[in-house]
């Protein structure tokens, strides 16, 4: 549902219009989203645990909502501001530092107290902090010059990747659904690339003949016809 509401605030934010095509497109972008992470659905456990869907279910629209509504502004700022992409992120570092350093206190201060804060920290644990940063700078980088949907495009090849590395690395064995789901995210990039939106009355082809018009306009006079 975030796709749908981050085009959704594309729209009355940066006035980005989508074809019926590619909304169609961003529907068989969830349903090939949702095939291929439920390979990673747990098993069927006797383990009785407390659900409360409604609560879930409202939280989950209220996180939709919220995600997609920052996302959409933060691609408005970085994309009207002339501020580098290095200084927005580094501002954003600063506003998000000292609801980390509460969350640390509030949660580990006990921990961080007795047994310091690089405990259990080694070379895998940095690198693959420096590998999330990278990642960070890379998704401004995206929304600056691309947009929120095609990072949801980049997250949902992200999402394929990692179960193609699980398969290479691991006992991960593709079943059905994966394969459904990798040619839905397939066929749902060709269509959102293929069939972009035109404004009403702009014609690709009338536009091809008038240049062509054009053109033979320009030889027939530069042959003296």
């Amino acid at each position: 549902m975030k796709i749908f509401t981050t085009a959704m605030f594309m729209y009355f934010f940066l006035g980005k219009k989508l074809s019926t095509n590619q909304w169609i497109a961003l529907m068989i972008l969830v349903m090939g989203v949702v095939d291929v992470q439920l390979v990673y659905a747990p098993s069927n456990s006797k383990e009785v645990v407390e659900q409360k869907p409604l609560l879930g279910f409202v939280s989950v629209i209220v996180m939709c909502f919220t995600s997609a509504f920052a996302g959409v502004y933060l691609e408005k700022v970085l994309k009207e501001s002339k501020t580098s992409v290095w200084m927005q992120n580094v501002r954003l570092a600063l506003v998000g530092l000292p609801v980390s350093i509460f969350s640390m206190w509030f949660y580990d201060w006990q921990n961080i107290k007795e047994d310091g804060f690089f405990r259990g920290w080694d070379g895998l644990v940095f690198c693959l902090t420096v590998m999330n940063s990278v990642g960070g700078l890379l998704i401004s980088i995206v929304i600056k010059y691309a947009d929120n949907i095609l990072k949801a495009y980049a997250q949902s090849i992200a999402i394929i990747g990692a179960a193609v590395g699980s398969w290479l690395l691991f006992d991960f064995v593709p079943g059905f659904f994966f394969t459904l789901g990798t040619a839905l995210v397939i066929l749902s990039i060709m269509m959102y690339t293929m069939y972009p939106y035109q404004p009403p009355g702009f014609d690709f082809q009338r536009l091809s003949n008038a240049k062509s018009d054009l053109l033979m306009i320009k030889s027939m006079k530069g042959a003296g016809i």
